[in-house]
C-alpha cells in the first residue's frame, strides 16, 4: 500500500494509518451498480479498501446519468458493472475491483457474499433487500442497507446478533413497488456519501448510528435508534423464509 497516496486522510484521527493498513486488508460486497452502489463503489476504491465485487446485471441508459456520477453519454447500452469495473481500476490500481453480471437471487446470493467483511445494498427494491437481510443474518456478515425516494434518504448499518435487522426496521420503510423511483439527482452521492462512512466505522470496528434519515431538499438530518426485536422472525428466531 502507498502511504503517501492517502496521506490526508490518515490525518483523520479517527482513521490514522494503522485504520489505513486494515482496509487495505478489506473485502466489500456491493449488490446493486444504481446511483446508490456506483457512488459508493467509487467512493469506497478511493478510500482504499482492498478489495470490492460490484455485482448487476444492468445496462447503462440514458436516464441513469443524472445519479450516477462516475458514468458518462459514451457508456450508454453497455454493462454497468463492466464498465465501472475500468472506470474504478484506472482511479486506484491498488484496489482489486471485480464486475460481475450477476441478477442476485435466493440461489445464487451465498456464494455471492460468502468472502464479504461487508455487503452494501445498492438496490432499489425491498424483496432483494430482505434477501440481503437474511443472507447476512444467516452467515454472521455485517451489511448496510440503504434507500433513496424523492429527496429523503435512509441509511443503516446491520451487524447480526448486536443491532436490529432490516425486519425489525421494516415498519418504517415504504416500500414503492408501481413506476419508476423519483429521486433529485444529487441525493444518491450525499447518502452514497453516508452508506460508505458506516461502512469505514463498520470495517474499523467503530460504533454506528442506527437508521440515519435525511432529507436533503429541507435539509433535515434525524438519527433514530430502533431496538433489537427479539420475538424478529429473522435475527431474533433465525427462521429463514427466503433462503
Amino acid at each position: 500500500m502507498n502511504v503517501n497516496r492517502y496521506r490526508r486522510q490518515i490525518l483523520v484521527k479517527e482513521l490514522n494509518e494503522k485504520g489505513q493498513h486494515i482496509l487495505s486488508k478489506k473485502h466489500v460486497v456491493i449488490i446493486g451498480i444504481g446511483g446508490l452502489g456506483s457512488n459508493s463503489a467509487n467512493i469506497l476504491v478511493r478510500t482504499g479498501v482492498g478489495s470490492i465485487d460490484i455485482i448487476d446485471y444492468d445496462l447503462l441508459d440514458l436516464t441513469n446519468l443524472h445519479r450516477m456520477s462516475i458514468f458518462n453519454e459514451k457508456d450508454g447500452g453497455k454493462l454497468k458493472c463492466k464498465i465501472l469495473e475500468k472506470k474504478l481500476q484506472r482511479v486506484n490500481s491498488e484496489v482489486t475491483v471485480r464486475g460481475i453480471k450477476k441478477r442476485i437471487t435466493k440461489e445464487n446470493i451465498e456464494s455471492a457474499v460468502r468472502n464479504a467483511d461487508v455487503i452494501l445494498d445498492g438496490t432499489d427494491n425491498m424483496e432483494t433487500r430482505f434477501l440481503i437481510n437474511e443472507v447476512a443474518v444467516k452467515n454472521n456478515i455485517s451489511w448496510i442497507y440503504a434507500g433513496i425516494h424523492t429527496t429523503v434518504g435512509m441509511v443503516m448499518g446491520i451487524v447480526p446478533k448486536q443491532t436490529p435487522c432490516l425486519k425489525c426496521i421494516s415498519h418504517s420503510i415504504a416500500d414503492n413497488k408501481t413506476g419508476e423511483i423519483p429521486v433529485l439527482g444529487n441525493l444518491p452521492v450525499t447518502i452514497a456519501s453516508i452508506q460508505c462512512t458506516e461502512t469505514l466505522k463498520l470495517l474499523l470496528g467503530k460504533q454506528l448510528f442506527g437508521l440515519i434519515t435525511y432529507d436533503i431538499w429541507n435539509q433535515r438530518f434525524e438519527q433514530i435508534n430502533i431496538k433489537r426485536n427479539p420475538e424478529c422472525i429473522c435475527c431474533g428466531k433465525e427462521l429463514f423464509e427466503l433462503i
